[in-house]
């Protein structure tokens, strides 16, 4: 029992003089730290280039919150049926490669093949209107224009129109003749790729730019309406015709 207190009092001991040794150390070690009194040479930034680089889209870190309005709600709505889509033909997969490819480039090529539609229905339905009257009126179109004013003789043209009733192909042909007429006179310069309103301008005579303007607009309302002219409707067209052409 005596043994182990001289133990304990000579472990106490080393351990103090261990400690004491290690605080002396960090002593001298303190005495020995240097501090750097240097000139600092403190960098200045300039002001306008921090500006130009602020303007930098690279460097724009604000989140730009679209409108909520009926064009973004419809566009929101329509990308989403897009990526829908897409996902389904692709199953969930990643479109890499040519595939990525072609998927990029869809919906430019269905907005071409929609132009390129509208194109075709337009070039293939008559700008008269033609396409949706019946077989008959489709005799005249606007390529035989001037065919007919330059070679045929129309008088015979209007007189088998009525011979057939049809009396709006009838007004058709007193319209060319009326045209035809003025082009003899070289009161319009009549070409095929005109409109009416251009031979408007044209005659100089007031009284007959007058009269042709009112022709002008019984001809598009009966060539142009899609509905059945009657007889007696007719009669006061023809007599229209006939009293400015007799001018002529």
């Amino acid at each position: 029992m005596q043994n182990s207190f001289y133990i304990v009092i000579l472990f106490f001991c080393v351990f103090s003089f261990s400690l004491k040794a290690e605080i002396l150390d960090s002593t001298q070690v303190s005495k020995d730290i240097r501090y750097d009194d240097s000139v600092i040479s403190v960098q200045q930034f300039n002001a306008q280039t921090l500006e130009n680089i602020k303007l930098e889209e690279a460097f724009n870190y604000e989140e730009l919150i679209p409108p909520d309005n009926l064009w973004t709600r419809f566009k929101t709505w329509l990308d989403d049926l897009w990526d829908t889509f897409i996902n389904w033909i692709l199953q969930g997969n990643e479109a890499t490669g040519l595939l990525g490819l072609i998927v990029r480039a869809l919906p430019y090529l269905l907005l071409l093949g929609v132009l390129a539609l509208l194109v075709w229905l337009f070039l293939k339905i008559d700008m008269g209107g033609s396409g949706l009257k019946n077989g008959s009126l489709n005799k005249v179109i606007l390529t035989d224009e001037q065919q007919i004013i330059e070679t045929q003789n129309i008088q015979e043209l209007i007189d088998d129109a009525l011979l057939q009733k049809n009396y709006q192909l009838a007004v058709r042909y007193y319209y060319l003749l009326l045209l035809q007429k003025l082009a003899n006179k070289d009161i319009i310069d009549w070409q095929v790729q005109k409109t009416n309103a251009d031979y408007v301008y044209e005659i100089k005579n007031k009284e007959l730019r007058i009269e042709f303007t009112k022709l002008t607009r019984i001809y598009d309302f009966i060539w142009y309406g899609n509905f059945e002219v009657s007889e007696s409707a007719f009669n006061k067209a023809e007599q229209e015709f006939k009293k400015t052409t007799a001018t002529l």
